[in-house]
């Protein structure tokens, strides 16, 4: 699709192509349409019926750094609702919108001081997604904050086969020092579901698996 024809969708009457409009403009890196797509989400946020067309408008507008729209991530991220994809995907683009370079970790590592499920389970994704490589004394940190996320208070009764909040940083870890790593990676082995044991496996290998 055209800038226009992009533009012109993200105004359509029907969601699913407002959704397939935001999911191209952030898949394409289309940062021209900032604006529009921040106006769009703005209209869309009305309308709690329409939550999966704002979480891809909410990705969208992290990936193509507009970072006029921080303030509206870290308002979700700091509201903190624990079971909420829409926060998930805030706290993916408030760290992407928030750090100071691609290899920043320090908004991730904020996130997971404080953050419920949602965004303890997003914040790190950016991490693996983009291949960041953050410094040795921000890694160890995040491998120590991570270190039991699994066993957070809000996995409890349904929602404990949530996915595991490690997961984003266990993905990371293949980019990253195996001496910083593999403690974490191996006690992930050992504690696990089965997509965490397949990540960990893979990332001690030094291979991104998603």
């Amino acid at each position: 699709m055209t800038t226009e024809e992009l533009k012109t969708r993200l105004t359509s009457t029907r969601s699913p192509e407002r959704r397939s409009a935001a999911k191209a403009i952030g898949r394409s890196l289309v940062c021209d349409l900032g604006p529009d797509l921040a106006a769009a989400y703005q209209r869309e946020a009305l309308d709690k019926r329409t939550w999966e067309t704002q979480v891809e408008m909410i990705l969208a507008l992290g990936r193509i750094g507009y970072t006029l729209a921080l303030p509206s991530m870290e308002a979700i991220v700091r509201n903190n609702e624990p079971y909420s994809m829409i926060t998930n995907a805030a706290a993916q683009s408030y760290v992407r919108l928030k750090r100071a370079s691609n290899n920043d970790a320090r908004p991730v590592i904020e996130l997971l001081k404080f953050g419920r499920l949602s965004v303890v389970t997003g914040a790190p994704m950016p991490l693996a997604q983009d291949r960041m490589i953050p410094i040795s004394t921000e890694i160890e940190e995040l491998v120590a904050l991570s270190y039991n996320l699994h066993k957070h208070k809000d996995r409890r009764g349904t929602k404990l086969g949530s996915q595991d909040p490690r997961y984003g940083v266990a993905i990371a870890c293949a980019g990253w020092d195996k001496k910083l790593t593999e403690k974490f990676l191996t006690h992930c082995l050992a504690t696990g579901d089965a997509v965490m044991r397949r990540v960990a496996e893979s990332s001690l290998k030094g291979k991104y698996t998603f």
